[in-house]
C-alpha cells in the first residue's frame, strides 16, 4: 500500500531508526543534525532505553517494543527473522502515524522492522552499517533497503554492489571542531575510553599500569558508570594527574588534548579517532557479535594507524611497554597519526544525507 503524501507546504520528515549503544545512536544523531540544518523534521524510533531518550531529544522519539535480533548461524538467522516479523505490525502502525518521507536505519533491533515496514508501505529507505562485519539487523533488512551505506571498504562484499556505497561512519561535527580547538600540551596525555558504557577489564589493567606510568603521563579516563567511584578514589590515592569521568557527550575536547588513545574498537570510536588523527592502542571487546571489534581493529592495524592488544593478552606490563614505545618514539606516533587521518571520512554525514535525500526526491518526482 502506498503511503499518503503529506501537505506540500510542510517540512519533509525523516524517521531515523536506531538504539542500543552509543555506536548506533551517535551516528544517527550526527545525521539528524544535518537533516535539521537542511530544514527537515526529524523523528526517532529506538528501543526505549533511557540513554536514547536523553541523547535523541533533538527530535520526536518513539519506542518500538521489539526483541533483540540475536543468534548465530542458520538458527540465529531464523530467530532474528521471526523477531523482525513479530515487530512488523507495530512498525507499520508507527509509520502510518508519523507519515515520514524517508526512513534511515542504523542497525539495532529497532531498525530492522522499520525498514521492512517502510518497504511494505513504499517509503524511501536506506540503512547504514557501522562495523566491518554487519550486524544481524542490517543483514536481514538489506534486501528491503534501497541504499546501503557502509563505513569500511571491507564491508562491501556483504551487500549488493549495485546499491552499496562506502561513506564512512558519521561523526558529529562538534567532535571534530572541539578537538581542533584544543592544544596538546605536555606532560604526555593518554585518553582511555571503553565506549559509552565503559570497560571494566580495560579499567582494571589501566589502573595497574598507572602505578608505573603516573609520573610520566597525564590521564584522561572515561570510565563508565560502574567503575567511576572506585577508580576516582584509586587515582586520588596514587596521585594520578588528569581528568576522570563516567561519560562525556562532548568528547571532542578530550581527543584534542590527547597524544595517545587507549580504547575498545567500536566503529564510532575508530571513526572519531581517524577524523581527529590520533595514534591508538586498541583492545577489542572479545564478546562483540561476530567478533566485529577485532575485525574493526585489524583494518586500522593493517593501515599502520593503530596497535592492537587482544584482551586475552592484555597485562599491565604489556600496556606499559606499548605506551612507553609510543611516548618515546615520536616519529612512529606521528606516522600513526597521519595514517589514522588518512582513514578518516569527516564528510560521511553529509554524503549519507545527500544520498538519502536523493531517494526521497526520486519518489516525489514520480
Amino acid at each position: 500500500m502506498a503511503r499518503r503524501r503529506r501537505k506540500k507546504d510542510l517540512a519533509p520528515r525523516v524517521l531515523i531508526a536506531t538504539g542500543g549503544t552509543g555506536g548506533h545512536v551517535f551516528p544517527a544523531l550526527a545525521c539528524s543534525q544535518e537533516f535539521q540544518k537542511r530544514g527537515w523534521e526529524v523523528w526517532f524510533v529506538g528501543t526505549g532505553r533511557e540513554v536514547e531518550r536523553s541523547l535523541l531529544s533533538a527530535g520526536e522519539y518513539r519506542a518500538l517494543q521489539a526483541k533483540p535480533l540475536t543468534g548465530k548461524g542458520i538458527v540465529g538467522g531464523i530467530m532474528g527473522l521471526l523477531a523482525l516479523v513479530f515487530a512488523l505490525p507495530q512498525a507499520v502502525a508507527l509509520l502510518r502515524s508519523i507519515k515520514p518521507d524517508l526512513v534511515l536505519g542504523f542497525g539495532s533491533y529497532a531498525s530492522g522492522p522499520m525498514i521492512l515496514a517502510s518497504a511494505i508501505l513504499r517509503i524511501p529507505r536506506a540503512i547504514h552499517e557501522q562495523n566491518v562485519i554487519p550486524g544481524l539487523a542490517n543483514r536481514l533488512s538489506a534486501p528491503f533497503a534501497q541504499r546501503v551505506f557502509v563505513s569500511f571498504e571491507e564491508t562491501l562484499s556483504y551487500f549488493p554492489k549495485s546499491k552499496t556505497e562506502v561513506t564512512g561512519n558519521p561523526v558529529r561535527q562538534k567532535v571534530i571542531e572541539d578537538a581542533r580547538k584544543e592544544e596538546r600540551k605536555m606532560p604526555f596525555t593518554v585518553f582511555v575510553l571503553g565506549g559509552s558504557q565503559g570497560s571494566s577489564a580495560l579499567n582494571r589493567v589501566v589502573s595497574e599500569a598507572l602505578r608505573s606510568l603516573k609520573d610520566k603521563v597525564r590521564i584522561i579516563h572515561q570510565t563508565g558508570k560502574m567503575d567511576y567511584e572506585w577508580l576516582k578514589e584509586e587515582y586520588a590515592k596514587m596521585g594520578v594527574e588528569g581528568w576522570i569521568f563516567p561519560f562525556d557527550e562532548s568528547i571532542g575536547r578530550w581527543y584534542g588534548k590527547a597524544h595517545l588513545i587507549i580504547s575498545r574498537a567500536g566503529a564510532l570510536t575508530l571513526a572519531e579517532i581517524s577524523c581527529v588523527g590520533r595514534a591508538s592502542i586498541l583492545v577489542p571487546y572479545p564478546h562483540s557479535t561476530s567478533n566485529h571489534q577485532v575485525k574493526n581493529a585489524q583494518v586500522f592495524v593493517k593501515h599502520g594507524a593503530s596497535k592492537m592488544i587482544l584482551q586475552s593478552e592484555l597485562t599491565p606490563g604489556k600496556l606499559i611497554e606499548s605506551v612507553e614505545e609510543l611516548m618515546t618514539k615520536e616519529e612512529l606516533r606521528f606516522e600513526m597519526e597521519k595514517r589514522a587521518l588518512s582513514l578518516g571520512k569527516p564528510h560521511a554525514t553529509q554524503i549519507i544525507v545527500d544520498r538519502s535525500m536523493e531517494l526521497e526526491r526520486c519518489t516525489v518526482g514520480r
